[in-house]
């Protein structure tokens, strides 16, 4: 978690920075005693939150809150200081915490731990609106499936290279596609003519099993190339991996969090077909997969133990992967 701390006493922002550096997972990105130079710190980098004294000559504490919270709206605001009587003019701004000094390392952990819980709740309530706005959804963290409104569609594909020509298309559809680029893929083996003319009956096959299904994927095709328009669909893999990254990227969340993301991981990315462009996307997302385990067991030891209920949920929740029983173990172990 990436904090910065202001005040403009030295003493006590030495001793602020002293208590921060005893708490793990906690790095202070910048320690100020000008309002003018934090400003300038938060314009040019993310933060997760700014302890701040409320009581300073430059400016009052909360008219910089503002300030602040008008460059990153959602940075984090805690107060820290020894006039009681700001409280409730801080809650107001939506300050996170507010604490009195003299400060105790336990009171700044569970202020920590509060806004990691806070952010764990951003991220929920983003998955879930993401979710309202799809009405059809395409899994591909283990089998390709589909579903319209969470119910499961059943879709019969003609050919397996029309699926994996689908497939394909889904991971591809920010991207323009040459169309030689699909008959190199697909129908290498096959003489140039013969396999532009079984790439062209297989984009039809596609197209009829997408209106036959009413989801609205639309291939184009012009010249050498083909594009394709996804809207109202929300990709499994693609929704998971920017959840996880930013999971990964903050560590700042409980361990609720690291479990909504394990669970979703229902395989490995498109499970059933192996061919090679697969293989790099599969290697991804099993490898953020894998740093989401390592992150949530860390959690664990440093908050729980070894063998606490969430240390056995997690182990039965890895039990068919040997690869991640091994990194459980062995991080439990040590």
């Amino acid at each position: 978690m990436n904090i910065c701390i202001i005040d403009d006493e030295h003493l006590a922002l030495e001793y602020l920075d002293f208590l921060f550096n005893k708490i793990e997972g906690v790095q202070v990105t910048g320690k100020y005693n000008s309002p003018g130079d934090l400003i300038d710190h938060v314009q040019r980098e993310s933060i997760d939150a700014v302890f701040m004294d409320i009581h300073m000559p430059e400016i009052k504490g909360i008219d910089l809150a503002e300030k602040l919270l008008n460059i990153q709206p959602s940075l984090q605001i805690v107060f820290v200081t020894a006039y009681n009587e700001y409280a409730v003019k801080a809650f107001e701004l939506n300050a996170l915490d507010y604490i009195l000094k003299p400060v105790q390392k336990v009171r700044l952990e569970i202020t920590i731990q509060r806004i990691k819980e806070s952010n764990y709740i951003k991220l929920n309530t983003a998955l879930e609106s993401d979710s309202d706005k799809a009405n059809y959804r395409i899994k591909n963290l283990g089998a390709l499936r589909f579903y319209k409104e969470n119910n499961p569609i059943e879709v019969k594909w003609r050919t397996s290279k029309a699926k994996e020509l689908f497939a394909y298309f889904v991971q591809n559809h920010e991207n323009t596609i040459r169309k030689g680029e699909l008959t190199d893929l697909m129908w290498s083996n096959l003489p140039w003519e013969k396999a532009h003319s079984q790439l062209y009956s297989t984009v039809y096959q596609i197209r009829k099993v997408t209106q036959q299904i009413g989801m609205p994927i639309k291939i184009s095709s012009q010249d050498e190339f083909y594009h394709i328009t996804i809207e109202g669909v929300e990709i499994q893999s693609v929704k998971w991996k920017r959840a996880a990254l930013d999971v990964l990227r903050n560590n700042n969340v409980s361990a609720a969090a690291y479990f909504k993301l394990l669970e979703a991981y229902q395989g490995n990315y498109l499970e059933e077909i192996e061919a090679a462009w697969v293989l790099k996307e599969r290697h991804s997302l099993r490898k953020i997969w894998l740093g989401l385990i390592e992150n949530l067991v860390k959690h664990i030891i440093y908050y729980e133990n070894p063998s606490s209920y969430n240390a056995s949920k997690l182990s039965a929740l890895v039990s068919s992967d040997e690869e991640a029983v091994m990194l459980l173990n062995k991080k439990l172990q040590h």
